[in-house]
């Protein structure tokens, strides 16, 4: 075997010939998924081989010369040792970090390895004590399955999750289109890690539908885990429930029974999670059907848009909305914000209930200081202990800090009653009745007896052990570990006396290693040993000569020590019966731990949001909500809270008055850099900020509760998947127009830039009546098709634009990044590449082809009454018959279903749409005029 690299000296995987063929041709058995990562444990040191062992080289090393190859190093079987620090990065980064892997560890030497664990984005517990021993777990992570049935021609979609923290199985139905709109959202509504589908064939007519569903797994970052059929099987469903659920009545989930797709999905998801092989999970779950009605639904794009989750490229944490609203002092409630950013809520009560909450820790700084800074700062992440403690894999040092998070509770209920706002009552019976019930002499004051009864607390933090008087056996046993160390203490005080030394400065007593067993031994120094080598060499043992000096023992010294070993054995052995019996009793204490965690945790959400809204650079007010029907969004002095977080920046207020009826639909035209992306985005921030239960920033804001938000905010391109910049504009705009309700909020930026000026001002015309006429949501559109401000719809349509101001003497241009009323109907292109100090003759030659442009353009566009936006034409009525004909046959174009039409169809029904507007265009010479000038073009 070849070695080099750094870690030439770590053990060899194999040692002789014969054993290196053996392991690589089991190996080469193994499937060489590259989405499994194999890790041999050789006793502090892992090796990783195949494939993988490169990308771990490169990613990690930044050089593949720690690669070791197995025979031939041209064509051996690639492998790299990883010491333990650097396996627990990689494991963070293939299990959490990407979140793109399965990771396996295999236990044995030569050919024969055993897989003794396994674990994947979704299920995390068997390496959880490598993942996070130095990090935070941010996220729960939740295991879904889909499956997928065609009736009729649609599509029919059943799902089931399991979020084994929580114990909490959830399923549904639903029907969805070819894009899986309704999927994705709930994908981003649960948090999905890992999503569980039908091993499916490549080809035939569902192949298609796999690859959206591993496009929609990939844009919501879960990983897609395909497993066989049979594990979609409900032949034993209801009796594994009965097992599972707590109160065994199947029974009562008829409701997701019933649902065959819901039910398949079920099967699998629990499956998958091996939920019945563990019998301490049994009789904890709970089902219910899921309500996707429940929670606003935000699709990825939408997310990406609105900066909701923080992205490896930020630069620091206020670049994101969650890196803005994390004020938590726990770990509990940085997960909570997580999953309260990605479900905001719907129901006006229950929004109010959190903006109660929020109002009364901003109005008591004592309260929000004292349960911050004094109660919650350091308090111990009380889910995951739970979580461990429910699989009963917890140690002493996890019970000890539950007990120091017991200790603290009645602390927070006290405070919580000392307030006295208007919102008094609702911490009461919310939060402090809860946590006196949890705390009480039968609950968790019955967990701290135990604790104090069973840990010698005297001994922490050096050393979690039990207390000698929990047990009279562990007493005796302590009682004879005490007698024989004191024996050691005096022969070693007699040694010391012969050799004419001094204990513990020129000679100590000290421990020493041999054999996987630690005894008793004394030790000088070298300069020492010179003196007394005589008598060490007459009456001593010589254990161990190092640079530190000798170690040595006599008969005496010896027997004493190998008692003591004994003893100690025995000790230990007692200890871990002992405390295997102290986490079974504190077991019994799981359910109020978990409901003392997601207090907890809510609790710290809102004490964030609080100090978020009082500390902001501008307060942050109380937003009055409003139920989804009463057609008013009106956001007084707005601001995005990321963009005013940044240093430096003086953030310019706006107002923003969505009405039904007057301005519903809004169009904003301004230049580039005006602030026309951060406007219709800090609309869309505010309103997510509102339904998750946070004040928002603003001087005053009434919002009507909406069930959605869609974002088409900068769509880009994905050469891996094969899709253009502006397929995927139209696949996310397509989203929108088949999942937008009326109770929904449209933000749209710059539609139609990928293609050419006459499709994409004729989609965006298309878009914004069928998004008024058809749908009637409440919409935000920025675009430099100034032409858009001629539209009119039932909803109101209003035209805003950023202002600007230009020096006449000097032509330069400033932004305002104000939004007043009225259209603008210059775009500023050519001043904004002046701003990026263009060569001067560049700048010349651009501003001379615009208006050659536009003289050409002048007497080609569709909009009667304008000619490029800037002045009327002659002949009205033709032009408005024309521009109607023009829209109509863009209407009828985009609405053709290219992805489901052959080519060769696809082609036919385009030309005959277009031999009629030509046939048209001879009655009508405007429209003649333009096909012209289109055709010259």
């Amino acid at each position: 075997m070849e070695a080099t690299g750094t870690e030439a000296s770590a053990p060899e995987l194999v040692l002789d010939d014969k054993t290196q063929r053996g392991f690589v041709n089991w190996f080469n058995s193994l499937s060489q998924d590259p989405s499994i990562v194999r890790f041999f444990d050789r006793k502090g040191f892992y090796s990783v081989h195949g494939e993988n062992a490169l990308f771990i080289a490169r990613q990690f090393y930044k050089t593949t010369a720690v690669v070791k190859y197995i025979g031939d190093p041209s064509n051996g079987l690639p492998g790299v040792t990883l010491n333990r620090n650097l396996y627990e990065t990689v494991l963070r980064e293939f299990l959490v970090e990407r979140a793109e892997h399965t990771v396996q560890l295999f236990e044995g030497h030569g050919a024969s390895w055993k897989k003794t664990r396994e674990a994947s984005p979704g299920k995390l517990a068997a390496f959880e004590d490598e993942l996070f021993r130095n990090s935070e777990m941010s996220d729960v992570p939740v295991v879904m399955a889909i499956t997928l049935n065609y009736v009729d021609g649609h599509r029919t979609v059943g799902i089931a999750y399991a979020d084994a923290s929580a114990r909490r199985l959830g399923a549904c139905e639903f029907t969805d289109d070819e894009h899986f709109c309704n999927l994705e959202s709930v994908v981003v509504q649960l948090g999905a890690k890992e999503c569980v589908m039908p091993k499916e064939p490549e080809t035939g007519s569902q192949a298609a539908d796999v690859g959206r569903l591993r496009d929609v797994m990939s844009r919501c970052g879960a990983l897609a885990s395909e497993r066989p059929r049979s594990m979609f099987g409900v032949k034993n469903l209801e009796q594994d429930l009965g097992r599972l659920l707590a109160g065994g009545n199947v029974e009562q989930h008829r409701d997701v029974l019933e649902r065959p797709l819901a039910a398949q999905a079920l099967a699998a998801v629990m499956s998958f999670m091996e939920l019945m092989a563990d019998s301490s999970s049994h009789g904890k779950f709970r089902l219910a059907l899921y309500d996707m009605g429940r929670y606003m639904r935000l699709d990825s794009a939408a997310q990406r848009a609105l900066n909701v989750m923080k992205a490896k490229t930020d630069a620091n944490d206020n670049f994101s909305l969650y890196g803005l609203m994390n004020r938590s002092r726990t770990v509990m409630g940085k997960r909570l914000l997580k999953v309260w950013l990605k479900q905001p809520l719907v129901s006006v009560d229950d929004i109010c209930t959190r903006h109660n909450i929020v109002e009364a820790f901003t109005t008591d700084p004592a309260l929000r200081e004292t349960l911050r800074d004094m109660h919650f700062r350091g308090m111990p992440d009380v889910e995951r202990l739970t979580r461990k403690l429910a699989r009963k894999n917890c140690s002493l040092a996890d019970l000890c800090q539950l007990y120091r998070a017991s200790s603290k509770l009645p602390m927070i209920e006290a405070a919580l009653r000392e307030h006295e706002g208007p919102h008094a009552q609702l911490l009461a019976t919310r939060y402090a009745d809860a946590l006196a019930l949890a705390h009480d002499d039968d609950h968790l004051t019955k967990f701290e007896d135990l604790l104090e009864a069973a840990v010698d607390l005297d001994r922490i933090p050096d050393e979690y052990l039990i207390s000698a008087a929990y047990d009279a056996g562990l007493q005796d046993l302590r009682a004879d570990k005490d007698a024989i160390e004191e024996q050691i203490d005096r022969l070693a005080e007699d040694a010391a006396s012969d050799l004419s030394l001094e204990l513990n400065k020129t000679i100590k007593l000290e421990w020493h290693k041999a054999n996987n067993q630690r005894i008793r031994c004394l030790r000088i120094t070298q300069k020492e040993e010179k003196i007394v080598r005589k008598k060490l060499t007459a009456k001593y043992m010589t254990l161990e000569t190092r640079k530190d000096g000798t170690k040595f023992t006599n008969r005496a010294l010896k027997e004493a020590a190998e008692r003591l070993q004994a003893l100690a054995a025995q000790y230990d052995g007692m200890q871990k019966q002992l405390v295997d019996q102290v986490v079974g009793v504190a077991h019994t204490f799981v359910e109020v731990w978990e409901t003392v965690a997601g207090l907890l945790a809510e609790v710290d959400v809102l004490l964030g949001f609080a100090e978020l809204s009082i500390n902001a650079p501008t307060p942050y007010v109380r937003p009055t909500m409003l139920p989804p029907h009463a057609g008013e969004i009106v956001l007084e002095g707005c601001r995005h809270p990321c963009v005013e977080a940044q240093d430096s920046v003086d953030f310019i207020k706006n107002d923003c008055r969505l009405v039904r009826g007057e301005s519903w639909f809004q169009i904003i035209t301004g230049p580039n850099m005006g602030g026309k992306s951060t406007y219709i985005r800090q609309v869309g921030v505010n309103v997510l900020m509102a339904q998750v239960g946070c004040f928002v920033p603003c001087d005053s804001a009434r919002i009507a509760v909406r069930d959605c938000i869609f974002a088409r905010v900068g769509a880009g391109d994905c050469q891996m998947r094969g899709v253009s910049t502006f397929m995927a504009e139209m696949l996310e705009t397509a989203a929108i127009l088949k999942g937008a309700t009326d109770k929904s909020l449209v933000i749209i930026d710059e539609l139609g830039r990928g293609t050419s000026t006459y499709d994409g001002f004729g989609l965006a015309w298309a878009i914004s009546e069928h998004l008024m006429e058809a749908i009637g949501c409440p919409t935000l559109f920025a675009t430099h098709f100034h032409e858009l401000t001629a539209l009119k719809g039932p909803v109101g349509v209003a035209n805003r634009h950023v202002e600007t101001a230009i020096d006449e003497a000097s032509g330069k241009l400033t932004m305002l990044y104000q939004v007043n009323d009225g259209a603008c109907d210059q775009s500023f292109g050519i001043h904004v590449a002046e701003f990026a100090h263009f060569p001067a003759a560049v700048v010349e030659l651009a501003k001379q082809k615009a208006l050659e442009l536009e003289d050409f353009l002048e007497p080609a566009l569709p909009q009667a009454g304008l000619a490029g936006g800037k002045r009327k034409r002659e002949g009205l009525d033709e032009e408005q018959q024309c521009a109607a004909r023009a829209r109509a046959f863009l209407q009828e174009f985009a609405a053709m279903p290219l992805d489901r039409m052959e080519p060769a169809d696809a082609v036919q029904q385009a030309r005959e749409l277009y031999a009629q507007l030509q046939a048209d265009a001879a009655h009508l010479p405007p429209l003649q005029s333009l096909l012209q000038s289109v055709t010259a073009g």
